[in-house]
């Protein structure tokens, strides 16, 4: 007679045991009480789940490679969109990758043989993550008809200034406490955030003709959902020690925020900015839906008889989504010299668009796009940063341009410390962040590192030409005629120069911390 599979299950667990030849403290240690015995919220046995995901794999990689490279695929699919998947999955590839540490970091710290083997195959499906999606990229890079940013994204991550705040926002998966860094992953980015990345972006790529990304994010998205279980866990074991709730909030508030500052704005850019198809909803419907009714309103809340609350400045998220992708879209719009994409122009079909979506757009938005497509032939000279005036410096925290939600309502405040530095913080939240710990963030911005640098230099140094080495990888329009094309001589002719607007800010401005 066979032994159920639970039963297995159980046995395996019992296998667990406390190592004698290391210490575990020694790691990564945690603030936090876990129990030593809990819910198991994987229940899969390794065998199973292997069997499983070699499936899953084998028809996502199959289906890159046979059907949708012969379709040519990606040369079928709208060119704005294809243009987003650059930084898209450059930025998604590195949250996977700190998702990895993440998980890591939890099998050594954490003594609950349940736990642990949740931990242990999110680990193995991170791996499995990284891999997917720079296969995507290098699938992209062979098949799309413009690859010049496909083959150079994971090193713009590092330099670009919209991709630098995305850094920011998922090291914190691996930079602190493991379950800090849980509660960052686990609870607020895979169980807010995934669903509108991974599942109603789907939509969207579909919808402009791109059939491989939804190939790939399907798949991704399926074990998300077995990560979200690891999420609730997680925080269930938490929740059991009195000692620990304190902690827990404040680690969940400051979570919360730290990923809705890089998130909302930026996949708001993704869906509202860079879709030629666009679906019925606009992102703020999509956040409306995942995030404040199912995430916060379904799930969190029914938390708080055990003693964890809605996050502390969730309502200010609300209002800033918004208007804060619209302002993020601008200031992107605007630094096109130093991105590793093209960054369209909008048209009037899609001014109607927004207003219909977001009543009020053309008043605070539209005289900014008008004027960018007439900025878009080179012959005219003029770069779209010149009409920003003053550019917005960023925030020390989340690095985001400190102009949220909207330039003529930005939430900015600045801050002096006892060493004369200056701090731009783009909201209240985030400069309360800082001062819990200002030693965790005291990292130089985007404006500081290359205050001073010539334009033409800084796309030159940092490889953002193609490969005739005079024209650039970014672009503010889609057109392919030589004659729209600006080149590096025409970067020079503008003679522009990139300047921390932080300095030219009079010294009243700033409170004294």
């Amino acid at each position: 007679m066979s032994v159920p599979v639970s039963a297995e299950h159980e046995k395996i667990k019992k296998f667990d045991w406390e190592p004698s030849y290391f210490h575990r403290d020694a790691h990564y240690p945690t603030k936090y009480k876990i129990p030593p015995r809990t819910k198991d919220p994987f229940r899969t046995l390794v065998r199973e789940y292997a069997s499983m995901e070699e499936e899953k794999d084998d028809r996502t990689y199959g289906s890159l490679e046979d059907a949708l490279a012969r379709m040519s695929n990606p040369s079928e699919a709208e060119p704005r969109f294809m243009e987003v998947m650059k930084p898209v999955l450059a930025v998604v590839n590195f949250a996977e990758y700190g998702a990895l540490k993440c998980a890591s970091m939890l099998v050594d710290t954490v003594s609950n043989p349940e736990l642990r083997q949740g931990y242990l195959a999110q680990m193995l499906d991170e791996v499995r993550h990284v891999n997917q999606e720079a296969y995507l990229s290098r699938y992209f890079a062979k098949h799309a008809p413009d690859p010049a940013g496909f083959n150079s994204g994971f090193k713009m991550r590092a330099f670009d200034p919209l991709a630098r705040p995305g850094r920011a926002c998922f090291e914190l998966f691996m930079n602190d406490d493991p379950i800090t860094n849980a509660v960052n992953l686990q609870v607020v980015s895979e169980t807010a955030y995934t669903n509108p990345l991974f599942v109603a972006f789907t939509e969207l790529a579909a919808a402009n003709g791109d059939q491989a990304t939804p190939s790939v994010f399907l798949s991704i998205q399926s074990d998300e959902a077995r990560h979200m279980s690891n999420g609730y866990a997680t925080l269930a074991a938490v929740l059991t020690e009195p000692d620990n709730l304190s902690m827990l909030q404040l680690d969940f508030d400051t979570a919360f925020w730290r990923q809705h500052c890089f998130l909302d704005n930026f996949q708001g850019v993704v869906y509202d900015y860079f879709s030629k198809s666009r679906t019925m909803q606009s992102y703020r419907d999509y956040w409306d839906e995942w995030v404040w009714e199912d995430w916060g309103g379904s799930y969190i809340e029914r938390l708080e008889p055990f003693g964890l609350q809605l996050p502390r400045w969730i309502g200010d998220a609300k209002r800033h989504v918004q208007w804060g992708g619209h302002t993020m879209a601008m200031v992107s719009a605007a630094l096109w010299p130093v991105h590793a994409w093209r960054s369209d122009y909008m048209t009037e079909a899609d001014f109607d668009w927004f207003e219909t979506n977001y009543p009020g757009w053309e008043k605070h938005y539209a005289g900014f796009w008008t004027a960018y497509r007439e900025m878009a032939d080179p012959r005219h000279g003029q770069l779209a940063l010149g009409s920003l005036a003053p550019l917005p410096p960023l925030c020390r925290v989340c690095q985001m341009p400190a102009v949220l939600p909207r330039p003529d309502i930005n939430e900015m405040q600045l801050a002096i410390d006892s060493a004369g530095r200056r701090h731009a913080f783009c909201s209240a939240p985030c400069f309360q962040i800082f001062r819990q710990d200002p030693a965790k963030h005291q990292g130089l911005t985007w404006w500081e590192v290359n205050d001073g640098v010539e334009l033409a230099r800084y796309i030159e140094e940092f490889g953002l030409l193609r490969s005739d080495g005079r024209t650039l990888i970014g672009q503010p329009h889609l057109h392919t005629s030589e004659r729209w094309l600006w080149t590096i001589d025409d970067i020079r002719r503008t003679s522009f120069v990139l300047t921390d607007p932080l300095k030219s800010l009079p010294a009243d401005a700033f409170t004294r911390i």
